[in-house]
């Protein structure tokens, strides 16, 4: 890539595909990747549906930062540990995971959490995620744009 050469990735864009391996219960679009345009970071949406927790897992290779759109929840970072603690948020909330920090995300409000979350890999794959916990009912995702 030129020195000075720029993308722009549409959520509309083929090589923007939801992630169903990524985590069953949410839908993952990442949309800034190296897969996308050669990053060496990602930029995820995630929607959340109502009443959906996360598996507990940490990220082996990667920190993350995630802002919420919409929705409201809370993490429990440190999932497991002595040193747990609930992270409450809201729309205009930023969080940040270090990583292989343990944790688990859990939509209590009555609308699906939208939110953008940053990598510092270049793709989801590259993060490392892995489960701390066994596989939680399945939740059928729609992976769709509105």
């Amino acid at each position: 890539m030129p020195h000075h050469e720029a993308y722009i990735v549409s959520m509309y864009d083929e090589k923007v595909k939801g992630d169903e391996q990524y985590e069953v219960q949410m839908e993952h679009f990442f949309a800034i990747s190296r897969e996308t345009c050669g990053s060496d970071f990602v930029v995820d949406y995630c929607v959340i549906p109502v009443g959906s927790i996360s598996r507990a897992h940490v990220h082996i290779n990667s920190a993350l930062g995630q802002y919420f759109i919409k929705g409201e929840g809370y993490y429990i970072i440190g999932y497991g540990t002595e040193d747990e603690k609930k992270y409450y948020f809201k729309p205009g909330t930023f969080i940040y995971v270090p990583r292989g920090v343990i944790h688990k995300l859990v939509n209590t409000g009555d609308i699906p959490i939208e939110s953008i979350t940053v990598y510092s890999v270049g793709s989801g794959e590259e993060t490392g995620k892995y489960y701390t916990e066994p596989p939680i009912e399945a939740k059928s995702t729609n992976f769709h744009m509105k």
